[in-house]
This record gives C-alpha cells, structure tokens and sequence, in this order.
C-alpha cells in the first residue's frame, strides 16, 4: 500500500535534469491575464504531490512536516539548520531542517534543497526562489 495524503500518489521517479518552465501550450486552459495564485501538482521523489503553491516571493522551498511524513520520508534524513523563517507578521518560525528532494515536472528533474516545518498549511509544498 502506498502512502498518501490529500493528491499525493507514489508513481516512478524522474531521471532527467534541467529547468523547469511553463509554455504557452500550458496556457491552454489558463484565462488570462492571470492574477491568482498558481497551485500545480509535482512529482516529488517518487510522490506525486498536488497541492503545490508557486510563489514566486518567497525566498525558501518549504515541505510541510505533515507532507514530508505522509511521502513515507524519514526525519533522519534532514540537516540541521539555523536558519530562521519569518512570517508576513514577522513571527519566527524554527525550522526542523532541510532535506533534498529531486522535483520532476512532465521530463524535466531538479534536486531541491527544502526547509521543513511543522505548521498548519492548506497547501502540501510551497515552490519559492529558493
């Protein structure tokens, strides 16, 4: 039985690499201009993970512990960090560490380095800059 939680789905892993880029076919069904927020599904090792916020003010690549735990993913895998985030009310908030996973969209596979924390969020991953 695989794991999974909300969309998220065990497939097969990607194993090709480069950047990830939308196109105007991806546009297809997209009424523009364009002016909420953009929540897509990725392949995330070997999860499918919907629910996925692009937001493209944020510094960081966060994973949700609740996300990271549902992937089957094991705590012992994360690095330390001291680095803290800070909320849009400039609450700190610590981190549990930071984990690489490798991020496949359609052919294209990325290693990303994502902070986990353990918070209440309506979306599985949040894609920023990082």
């Amino acid at each position: 039985m695989g794991h999974s939680v909300n969309h998220l789905r065990m497939g097969e892993s990607c194993a090709s690499t480069g950047p990830i880029a939308f196109t105007q076919q991806d546009l297809t069904m997209v009424c523009l201009p364009h002016d909420g927020p953009l929540v897509i599904k990725l392949q995330i090792n070997s999860a499918l993970v919907g629910r996925v916020l692009i937001d493209g003010g944020s510094s960081v690549d966060i994973l949700f512990l609740s996300t990271f735990k549902n992937m089957g993913l094991n705590r012992n895998a994360l690095r330390p960090t001291c680095q803290p985030l800070f909320a849009f009310d400039s609450t700190k908030v610590s981190p549990l560490g930071v984990v690489t996973l490798k991020v496949c969209a359609a052919e294209r596979c990325l290693d990303v380095d994502f902070v986990i924390i353990d918070s209440l969020s309506s979306f599985n991953v949040i894609m920023g800059r990082g």
